[in-house]
């Protein structure tokens, strides 16, 4: 049998861990601050806020062909039964629309004449050129800077090749070659802050 004192021992050993238990519980909980309220609001901030992109857009026109006297040859020339003779230049013209917008937008338009191909000796006697002005205005160079306005622009864009009114005897007759083209880049400049 069990006496009496031994009993007591262990259900006051059992109480004692009990108590000690908890007693550590309250101290981890006390620390982490789960047990205690705190005060705390929110507000949403940046609401309905809408922000939306900008546009950097080229868009050729219709271009057309004229010789020396200013003639319109745009047809002849495109079913190539144009036939040049020294002294004679064709001139090609076109407007092309920009749309540039963006707070920050910033960007440069630029002109590169491909060469031309085709039989070399006619090839040689012809020299070909471009010019490009922007907004009316005479771009020097081959590119003109763009700042967005909102509102249209024009780039003029001309390609002139002039057959050499030097060229004698045989030389370059019954040949042909290819105007190439002229590229017109549209590109957006870094931001910079």
């Amino acid at each position: 049998m069990i006496s009496r004192s031994s009993a007591r021992v262990r259900h006051s050993s059992a109480g004692w861990k009990a108590v000690a238990a908890a007693g550590v519980g309250v101290v981890l909980l006390g620390a982490g601050g789960v047990t205690f309220a705190q005060w705390s609001d929110t507000q949403a901030a940046a609401v309905d806020t809408a922000i939306r992109s900008g546009v950097l857009d080229l868009e050729g026109g219709t271009g057309s062909w004229t010789n020396v006297v200013g003639t319109d040859v745009t047809a002849a020339v495109a079913a190539a039964r144009y036939e040049v003779v020294p002294g004679d230049a064709l001139t090609y013209r076109e407007t092309l629309s920009v749309e540039a917008s963006g707070d920050l937008l910033r960007a440069a338009v630029s002109h590169n004449l491909r060469e031309l191909g085709g039989d070399g000796e006619l090839r040689g006697r012809l020299a070909a050129s471009s010019a490009m002005s922007l907004n009316g205005q005479p771009v020097s160079g081959a590119s003109a800077p763009v700042v967005a306005t909102g509102a249209d622009q024009t780039v003029e864009v001309s390609v002139t090749v002039t057959f050499d009114e030097t060229t004698a005897g045989l030389v370059g007759q019954g040949q042909s070659v290819n105007l190439g083209g002229l590229d017109v880049t549209l590109t957006q400049t870094p931001v910079v802050g």
